[in-house]
């Protein structure tokens, strides 16, 4: 059976980091009794949605409490109430954040050059999407951009019961193969993230994929998966 090739979704697949900074600071420059300046509240909420994120992982809330939880900390800051009933607080995330973050959603453009050179090798390797994020919502990112159908399975905690890393072995056993034999994709995190975004090797067992940038072709290797992306 072909090697198995783990990707990370956001910050590998979608850019999220560009979509979560362009939907708050268009929230902070509409509020006009904010208490900081906007890049400081840009920062506050990337700074409440790691830890908050990290809370609904570690099995402490669900996943729209995690959300709730951020805008108890952020609104006092935008100089809003925060609402006692929960669904008031999820109304505002579904109104004024979510809505505009989905629109705000867009792949690397180094991301179908990729996946179409490792889907044509003569004994490609198969694909898998491995996620810490909302299964509904990183199936959603991944069908507006058709790219669902390169993957054979779409792992988060929600199927494995686990969150990386630990999420590793789990995967390996729902796509039925070993771990030595697993390579994982992932983008380096960095406090911000200009161009151009070279992916990372991050080895599972002895081997691993090097994907990285290049202003000149694309390649792809089997023994070790190497695309130099445009």
């Amino acid at each position: 059976m072909a090697d198995v090739i783990f990707f990370d979704l956001d910050g590998t697949l979608v850019d999220h980091r560009s979509a979560v900074m362009e939907t708050i600071a268009a929230i902070v420059r509409a509020a006009p009794d904010a208490t900081a300046p906007p890049d400081e509240l840009v920062a506050l909420w990337w700074s409440l949605e790691a830890r908050h994120m990290r809370e609904y992982l570690a099995g402490q809330c669900s996943f729209a409490e995690h959300h709730r939880r951020r805008l108890r900390s952020f609104l006092p800051m935008l100089g809003e109430p925060v609402p006692d009933d929960p669904a008031l607080l999820d109304a505002w995330i579904e109104e004024r954040y979510l809505s505009a973050f989905e629109e705000s959603w867009q792949t690397y453009p180094d991301v179908r050059p990729c996946l179409e050179a490792l889907k044509e090798l003569p004994r490609g390797p198969r694909l898998a999407v491995l996620t810490n994020g909302d299964p509904g919502q990183q199936r959603a990112k991944l069908a507006r951009f058709g790219l669902l159908g390169y993957f054979e399975a779409v792992l988060t905690p929600t199927e494995l019961g686990a969150a990386k890393p630990a999420a590793y072995a789990a995967a390996c056993a729902w796509m039925r193969t070993e771990p030595a034999r697993d390579r994982t994709t992932d983008r380096p995190r960095r406090p911000a993230d200009p161009p151009p975004r070279p992916f990372a090797a991050r080895p599972v067992g002895g081997d691993s994929v090097q994907l990285r940038q290049s202003e000149t072709e694309l390649a792809v290797e089997l023994e070790l998966v190497e695309v130099l992306t445009v």
